[in-house]
């Protein structure tokens, strides 16, 4: 009896076990039903407002490493600086790719809006890239500029030097040798002043006025030409070597005048600090106001899904 009694209790500890068992399993089976039909929605949202919020911050560093690439005075500079613009620019296209697979297989209306807006800034800012980028690797403006007052200076020192051994010709009378002298200093006064335009060109950004001081600049020059030859026949046969002198050094700093205007006339840092504050500007202005507008709506979508 004894042991028929201990035998009936196992069996009911038993029977009262599974039964809690499957009360429990019945439990979690009910409650797990609705969570397996909430995590894909929910864990799309978590990645949706993950990638929003990498392309944002993206979005300002590309603007960030454009904007030092078109600040920077070397060509090397605005390279490293212009790459790093670009991949981070790659990274945001890559994440729209992604958030537009996970968009595009829920179809939900707003959030399909908002990311269309963004597609269509999104490739205004590359389409701007596209011409700032490559300007804001040629410096020109800067190169012009460091022309101007690095081999320009020079190149009017050796012709200040030049003119000055000719100006007290071996055997020149005393009116000849003034007349000399007053032709070399117009020559280097003009040669000053076309220096002195140069800056003004460099700084210049309308074609318009670029033509009105290349036309002083030419006055200048043909001034030059026509009192180089009057020098030259004031100075004779004995002063030959002396004027090859003088006009070997104008030639030098004409043709660097020319490759500064040239420089000049590129205008890439110009155009592309324009570019930088007015195009770019806005456009990653409106880049951004989708993207956050996109993130607090899956905020909000998801705030709501966990109450």
């Amino acid at each position: 009896m004894i042991s028929g009694a201990k035998t009936g209790t196992r069996i009911a500890a038993v029977i009262l076990i599974i039964v809690a068992v499957c009360a429990v399993w019945g439990v979690c089976y009910k409650l797990k039903i609705p969570r397996m039909m909430f995590e894909p929605v929910f864990y799309n949202d978590i990645q949706k407002m993950k990638l929003v919020s990498e392309m944002q911050v993206n979005v300002n560093a590309s603007v960030e490493a454009e904007k030092s690439a078109v600040l920077a005075d070397t060509d090397a500079a605005s390279r490293t600086f212009a790459a790093q613009a670009k991949k981070a620019s790659d990274t945001v296209e890559a994440d729209r790719q992604k958030l537009g697979t996970l968009i595009e297989a829920e179809k939900t209306g707003p959030e399909m809006d908002l990311f269309r807006q963004f597609s269509v800034c999104w490739e205004k800012f590359q389409q701007v890239d596209k011409e700032l980028l490559p300007l804001s690797e040629q410096n020109t403006n800067i190169k012009a500029y460091d022309l101007s007052h690095g081999a320009g200076d020079a190149a009017l020192d050796h012709l200040d030097v030049a003119l000055k051994k000719i100006t007290a010709p071996p055997g020149a009378s005393g009116n000849n040798v003034c007349d000399i002298q007053g032709t070399a200093y117009r020559i280097m006064i003009a040669a000053l002043r076309i220096q002195v335009l140069q800056s003004p060109h460099i700084a210049e950004s309308s074609n318009a006025r670029m033509d009105e001081i290349e036309a002083k600049i030419r006055t200048c020059d043909q001034q030059i030409r026509d009192d180089l030859k009057k020098l030259s026949d004031m100075t004779g046969a004995s002063g030959t070597a002396s004027m090859k002198s003088v006009e070997d050094a104008y030639t030098h700093f004409w043709q660097i005048n020319t490759e500064i205007l040239k420089l000049s006339r590129q205008n890439s840092n110009i155009r592309s600090m324009t570019l930088s504050l007015g195009q770019k500007r806005k456009v990653t202005a409106e880049c951004q106001d989708v993207l956050s507008a996109l993130g607090e709506l899956l905020q909000n979508r998801s705030f709501k899904a966990t109450r």
